[in-house]
């Protein structure tokens, strides 16, 4: 599908969680993207277990951090974990907490979905030939929709050769930290050294001269992307409204 469809649906998306904290909107969006990722995405076992533990991994933490931090609003309590002095959870609180959890997977999850099945090159072509975006402006936005793959690629290689040294696994809270320390500074090594390869591409192609760019690619919008793109609009739409 083209990256213009794919986007209206991403924006669409991102409106819809962003301007609502209904429960129901934001647990039908979640069920949405995970229905597209499911069906359109081509996604496998490795990348579904790698969401599945994220989700666990982020989601839950996220949700019982702001459980206990948004205000009891004067309700019976469903839990005092802390007695008396400390703070009250109560079923408001909790829906509420799981409606801005589920947001924030909610807006995860589709970004993964459309770095993950959008080709950067399309994307330039879109923005150039049907919005008629500047070519500065297309090229930015395609390279940040590249380093996405690229980084989470370059981690799980600087993870596994990091594994393959050690040849024991971290242990302790100290050792974890120290670990994640410097897989994060081998991320921003390696991104800077990409960062100065497509500069440098870019300046050997004359990137923002003056001279008009062809493009050999065209990317056209297929009927199932407009009932996407409609749905899309309608299903965000209804939500504002009905929410």
């Amino acid at each position: 599908m083209d990256p213009l469809t794919k986007g209206i649906w991403l924006l669409c998306t991102g409106l819809a969680v962003m301007l609502t904290l209904s429960l129901t909107a934001q647990l039908l969006w979640f069920l949405s993207v995970l229905l597209i990722a499911g069906t359109g995405a081509g996604w496998r076992l490795k990348q579904w277990r790698l969401f599945a533990l994220w989700a666990i991994g982020f989601g839950l933490p996220l949700l019982l951090f702001q459980w206990l931090m948004l205000p009891a609003g004067g309700e019976e309590p469903l839990w005092q974990p802390f007695g008396s002095g400390g703070p009250t959870l109560t079923a408001s609180a909790l829906e509420l907490s799981a409606a801005l959890t589920l947001r924030s997977m909610t807006l995860f999850a589709s970004s993964i979905v459309y770095a993950t099945t959008t080709e950067p090159r399309d994307v330039v072509v879109a923005l150039t030939q049907q919005l008629r975006m500047p070519d500065k402006l297309a090229y930015a936005a395609a390279v940040a929709l590249r380093f996405v793959p690229l980084l989470l690629a370059e981690a799980e290689q600087i993870r596994r050769v990091e594994r393959l040294r050690r040849l024991t696994p971290v242990r302790g809270v100290g050792g974890r930290l120290q670990s994640a320390r410097q897989m994060a500074l081998a991320i921003v090594r390696s991104a800077l050294r990409h960062v100065q390869d497509v500069s440098t591409a870019m300046e050997a192609k004359r990137f923002g001269s003056a001279q008009a760019r062809t493009h050999w690619r065209r990317i056209a919008i297929s009927p199932v992307g407009c009932l996407l793109a409609a749905a899309s609009i309608g299903a965000a739409a209804a939500t504002l409204g009905w929410y």
